[in-house]
């Protein structure tokens, strides 16, 4: 059985996400497909490397009035490794909807991020 894809489909992109509020940036749904390949592009828009940047994700059984989880059923917390755009892939499966959050850990770094996904559908 042949893996079959879905087209390549563009999250957006937040800017100047910082510590005080949680930045969104879509929601992938998953009724028809069986998985999500993300690949986030995470740009550190400081000049500098203080703060992690934290990626949670959230589910929804809800087809059309989304209410999403209170928390993270997947986090991540990446430490930078320089200023410049990085790429993180992960897959998402078994929901039915989520959304990507993304807030930095701490109050000196802001952060753009974005990317692209991709559904599995066999």
């Amino acid at each position: 059985m042949a893996v079959l894809w879905g087209s390549d489909s563009a999250l957006t992109t937040q800017t100047a996400i910082d510590n005080s509020t949680e930045e969104f940036m879509g929601t992938i749904d998953l009724a028809t497909s069986l998985s999500a390949h993300i690949q986030l592009e995470i740009d550190n828009e400081s000049g500098s490397i203080t703060d992690d940047v934290i990626i949670a994700v959230y589910s929804t059984l809800d087809a059309s009035t989304e209410v999403f989880d209170d928390v993270a059923f997947q986090t991540f917390r990446i430490t930078p490794t320089g200023i410049t755009l990085e790429r993180l892939s992960f897959v998402v499966s078994g929901v039915y909807k989520f959304r990507i959050g993304a807030l930095s850990a701490g109050a000196t770094d802001t952060y753009a991020v974005g990317g692209d996904y991709r559904t599995r559908t066999t």
